[in-house]
């Protein structure tokens, strides 16, 4: 009787169990964004913080609406090329031949840059960088 049941019950798994020749899974590309290579967006601002260079702004180019303030804020837009590179900038808030607007577009484009990707392949990708600019003596 046990041999009966035990054979039942490996007749009834066989019937059951199937292969399948193909699985078809819809599969979405991996999206990487762009990214600064030497780290975080901290390590990124303490480069920017470290390299910008005071000394090639000219406290006439201050906006006039901060010039009470120990600060101002204007943006970088940019873009990151397949070699890691940054290009076509163009500011935010601020003019483009503004001295601060400069100097910061040549500190960012010194940085190494991560560039997107969609699978393996490369996307070009803006990023806006937000700068902090102190204007105290």
């Amino acid at each position: 009787m046990r041999i009966l049941i035990v054979l039942l019950f490996l007749g009834f798994s066989i019937n059951k169990t199937f292969a399948q020749d193909t699985l078809h899974f819809k599969t979405k590309p991996i999206v990487k964004d762009a990214s600064y290579s030497g780290g975080g967006m901290e390590d990124l601002y303490y480069y920017v913080n470290n390299n910008f260079n005071y000394n090639n702004v000219k406290k006439t180019d201050i906006p006039q609406t901060s010039k009470k303030q120990s600060y101002f804020i204007f943006y970088v837009v940019f873009a990151i090329s397949e070699d890691g590179k940054a290009f076509e900038f163009s500011p935010k808030e601020i003019k483009e031949d503004n001295s601060f607007y400069k100097e910061a577009v040549r500190v960012i484009a010194s940085v190494r840059w991560n560039p997107s990707l969609v699978g393996n392949e490369y996307k070009k990708q803006f990023l806006v960088l937000p700068i902090k600019a102190s204007v105290n003596e």
